[in-house]
């Protein structure tokens, strides 16, 4: 037999599968350009020799070596952007904005500052105490710093540079085309999702540029404008006219219904053909549950279960809550005693929820409404301003300082810091009777915070529990140790800015 020198295609037709979600190409952009920038002005200000004199400790640096400017440097830089993000500056609504821009970038540069302050107060106390240094003796670090006159010019800097820097990127890139152009096959449900989700995000990566309907004669029009290019016959010639990156298909009934050759065709080509969930999961970070395929989730890529992941979030899981009850203890203490002395009742509250794989345990929290909430009502959604929420409730709520009492939760085994949240047994029972897959979140352990949390409000609703899964099937789709950091770190600005309290 003679050795092939090209893989030959298995029968069948194969969709184009991409299942981690993206940044668009303007966005990564962006982002690696405004480090860049900042970088490079924070550098060359940190090695400045002009500034020796204003250092913490002149005496401590001779020849100023470099790896002393790279480290100010990053250390300025990271602090900028951890405050970039945390004041949403990242977010394509406020990046087309000069007004925004320039006053959430002015008001991050002196978040930046403060913090800036902060690590430099922590890192003297932590080296005093550490090596018993005197007040009047130089601690170690003190020569990575800056004092704060340098500190200050280097922060304008970076506010001047960074808003300089996406002007100039407004102006610049926001003329280049360089979105995917997208051909949709068919106008199903899905489709709609699609081309209301692209054109709600300022800059998802992609452009829908028209339609290929089943059985149509001639060219047309959408009812949103958009064009439509005729029937299954027009799909090449349409994707080598319109400089087409990606086919979408997006037809809700696809058994004898799928134009095989054409599509093959547009693979030869180079084109990439995809299904319009996959697109739709990378765009949005969920997966559309009303119109969704049961085959989907079963022949695409994710659910992967590896040993070393689970024993790595296992290890992971064991070691945050350790250190978050250390930590928590000194806030445990003093949120006992505010609730002992507003109300009659216990400190903490104990509720059964519905865990992995159905399992029932009871959840822990600080007591947040009054004893006996729901004695007459029976099982409710929290609501806005709900009279059964006590002041002290109200804010241990806001803080999600109630949640601390479930680090025990994640210590016995019951729940991840990071899945679902775990709902309590009647709403399980309502839910799964409505919504479609709902079950399926029960698969995985459920969580102290998870993608669904961070993405969206708190859910008091059958809409807003439909809404949730979606985010919660996209988590346990493409649950991985990389989704759970970004998962834990959105948790913190979540927590910072009070996002979804109720």
């Amino acid at each position: 037999m003679a050795a092939r020198t090209r893989a030959t295609p298995r029968p069948g037709f194969h969709f184009h599968r991409h299942k981690k979600m993206t940044l668009s190409p303007r966005k990564s952009m962006l982002v690696i350009g405004e480090t860049i920038t900042l970088l490079v002005i924070v550098f060359i200000v940190a090695h400045l020799r002009l500034l020796l004199p204003m250092v913490s400790d002149p005496s401590a640096i001779t020849n100023f070596p470099i790896e002393i400017a790279t480290l100010r440097s990053l250390l300025v830089v990271i602090t900028c952007q951890v405050a970039f993000f945390f004041n949403d500056l990242y977010e394509w609504k406020i990046i087309r904005n000069k007004h925004q821009t320039s006053i959430r970038l002015l008001e991050s540069c002196s978040y930046a500052l403060i913090l800036l302050a902060l690590i430099y107060f922590g890192l003297d106390g932590i080296d005093r105490i550490l090596l018993g240094i005197g007040p009047s003796q130089p601690p170690r670090f003190a020569a990575y710093k800056l004092s704060i006159v340098p500190a200050v010019v280097v922060i304008v800097l970076s506010f001047i540079a960074a808003y300089g820097y996406r002007r100039a990127f407004d102006w610049t890139l926001f003329r280049i085309p360089i979105a995917d152009r997208l051909l949709m096959i068919g106008d199903g449900e899905i489709a709609r999702l699609l081309e209301s989700e692209i054109t709600e995000r300022h800059d998802p990566g992609y452009e829908v540029i028209g339609y290929i309907l089943p059985g149509q004669m001639g060219v047309g029009a959408t009812s949103a404008g958009k064009p439509i290019f005729g029937g299954y016959e027009s799909i090449v010639s349409t994707v080598k006219a319109e400089g087409i990156h990606r086919v979408i298909v997006c037809l809700p009934e696809r058994r004898g219904n799928l134009p095989m050759i054409e599509l093959l065709n547009c693979r030869l080509q180079g084109i990439k053909v995809e299904e319009g969930e996959l697109l739709y999961e990378r765009i949005t970070g969920k997966i559309a549950v009303a119109k969704l395929r049961p085959s989907y989730l079963i022949f695409s890529e994710g659910f992967n279960r590896s040993k070393f992941n689970y024993i790595f979030k296992r290890a992971l899981d064991l070691v945050l809550a350790v250190i978050g009850m250390v930590l928590a203890s000194p806030i445990c203490l003093l949120t006992a005693l505010l609730i002992k002395l507003e109300s009659r009742g216990p400190v903490f509250f104990s509720q059964t929820r519905v865990g992995k794989e159905g399992r029932i345990f009871r959840i822990l929290k600080f007591r947040s409404m009054r004893q006996d909430a729901e004695k007459e009502s029976g099982p409710v959604w929290a609501g806005e301003q709900d009279p059964r929420i006590t002041r002290i409730g109200a804010i241990i709520r806001k803080l999600r300082i109630d949640e601390i009492p479930q680090l025990i939760n994640i210590l016995r085994n019951d729940m991840s810091f990071v899945g679902p949240r775990p709902e309590r047994p009647f709403f399980v029972d309502e839910l799964k009777k409505d919504i479609p897959f709902y079950t399926e979140r029960l698969v995985v352990k459920p969580g102290l915070t998870g993608w669904a949390q961070v993405n969206y409000r708190y859910g008091a609703s059958k809409d807003d529990a439909v809404e949730k899964l979606q985010y919660d099937l996209y988590y346990i789709k493409n649950i991985s140790i990389y989704l759970d950091i970004i998962i834990l770190f959105r948790t913190i600005k979540v927590v910072v800015l009070g996002f979804g309290a109720r």
